[in-house]
């Protein structure tokens, strides 16, 4: 049985149907590369990135099947988020420095969200197709 996640189970790769794979390179390149991912494989078709434990696929769609709306900031749950756990808020901080400095605004800037739990910390960003991707840190359990 598996109990916790010193036993193994993390999310290895997640892929993401992108309108337009040139436009979308940009973004990810560039907030992936602030977070020390590389390009483990291009293709006309498609990106693949890997900090070699967590990977992200990009592919373009021939005929897009889903349109995304930007959130608005009153959802609750947003749908189709990624989530990106980092080990400190200067990781955090120096995301958010990267993105502006190549025209990507902040859809959330970097904020505390205690409501969340304590010491989450994080940015948000849209990516071309809305898709809400997220650089965050938490504050690390006390020991028992």
């Amino acid at each position: 049985m598996i109990t916790d996640a010193q036993d193994g189970i993390v999310v290895g790769h997640v892929g993401i149907e992108v309108k337009s794979l040139n436009r979308s390179k940009k973004f990810y390149k560039t907030l992936l590369g602030a977070l020390g991912f590389s390009v483990i494989m291009e293709t006309k078709e498609g990106i693949g990135f890997s900090n070699g434990i967590f990977g992200l696929w990009l592919g373009e769609a021939s005929e897009p099947r889903v349109t995304r709306k930007a959130p608005t900031g009153e959802e609750f749950v947003v749908a189709d988020h990624l989530a990106i756990l980092v080990p400190d808020k200067r990781i955090v901080f120096e995301t958010e420095r990267k993105m502006i400095e190549n025209k990507f605004k902040p859809l959330f800037p970097c904020e505390e969200h205690p409501q969340f739990e304590p010491g989450y910390y994080a940015v948000s960003f849209c990516d071309p197709d809305n898709y809400v991707v997220e650089v965050y840190t938490r504050q690390k359990p006390k020991p028992l």
